[in-house]
């Protein structure tokens, strides 16, 4: 099998290939932090999605893409960008062209694809000129979604970046593990995915933004204004018709039991206090002290309720 380097191209010599496709909008989070409701605002403001969507409006075509460049190169995408790959170029073209079919000429376009997070520089090499937008949900919400168990090379690497590993905090990578601790995984792969997503992001500097899904839910046409003046586009009359379910699902951690909640709290805490959330309540003074020491921001700031800086 060919290498990096090997009779190829780096994502940053592929990119004026791409160019005639103008500067996308790249949507990424965490699995199951709620971006199906930023990719509907998005295409409510005009933004073209993709020709493949799955239900969850994932971009199939994306999807592929970026399992590939995981599974290949992840860790080890400081090589892809140094030295290119040999199959690259072929299926970076492929994979926007058909995401792109049926784009009407001059309408602006992008998508959304969680696992996008975990190859951001690879795709900030493709198009210099994307806008990043990193969606940040409350981690616990998301640990008790249940998502996919880490069986398979391709999820070991989003969960842990170690497609090798075969055990974690002394549970195999089995759909029985998952079921049973299915929120200690979750939280794993959140932190690692803000992590990183905030990292790489940041990197992009004013075209990084990042939304909190607690904002755009209770305060969709705020955040909507927002999302439009980065964009350049008018704000839709109605964009509050499907707000109330998102609203309904946040905090629902607050209903799982004490000793599944102290299962996660190791590994969220630190995170979650760098992105200014809170575990308030059912804490002895001793334990909120441990949770909740260190910076707290107010809307607007680094960690704030909707992030990071006004980019307008």
């Amino acid at each position: 099998m060919a290498t990096a380097g090997e009779d190829g191209q780096t994502p940053a010599e592929i990119a004026p290939a791409l160019t005639a496709h103008g500067h996308p909008v790249i949507v990424f989070c965490a699995s199951h932090s709620g971006s199906r409701l930023l990719a509907q605002a998005l295409s409510d403001l005009g933004v073209f999605m993709g020709a493949r969507l799955n239900e969850s409006r994932d971009s199939l075509d994306l999807f592929d893409f970026t399992r590939w460049l995981v599974e290949r190169h992840v860790p080890g995408l400081d090589r892809l960008l140094a030295l290119g790959d040999p199959e690259l170029r072929a299926r970076a073209l492929a994979t926007f062209e058909a995401h792109l079919q049926g784009r009407a000429p001059g309408q602006p376009w992008g998508w959304k694809l969680p696992e996008t997070g975990h190859v951001l520089p690879v795709m900030r090499a493709l198009f210099p000129g994307a806008r990043l937008i990193h969606l940040v949900r409350d981690g616990r919400d998301v640990a008790f979604s249940p998502f996919v168990a880490p069986k398979d090379p391709f999820w070991r690497k989003i969960y842990f970046g170690n497609d090798g590993i075969t055990r974690w905090r002394g549970l195999a990578m089995t759909q029985r593990a998952y079921r049973a601790h299915g929120h200690v995984f979750n939280a794993e792969r959140w932190v690692r995915s803000v992590r990183l997503g905030r990292a790489d992001g940041a990197a992009a500097g004013d075209r990084y933004l990042e939304l909190r899904y607690e904002a755009l839910a209770a305060a969709p046409q705020v955040e909507m204004e927002r999302l439009a003046a980065v964009l350049g586009a008018p704000v839709p009359a109605d964009v509050a018709r499907s707000a109330e379910a998102h609203v309904r699902s946040i905090g629902k951690w607050r209903n799982e039991p004490a000793s599944r909640l102290a299962e996660i709290r190791p590994i969220l805490a630190p995170t979650l206090d760098a992105f200014g959330y809170d575990w308030p309540g059912g804490l002895d003074e001793r334990e909120e002290a441990k949770v909740s020491a260190g910076r707290r921001t107010g809307p607007g700031g680094l960690g704030g309720l909707f992030r990071v800086r006004d980019r307008r």
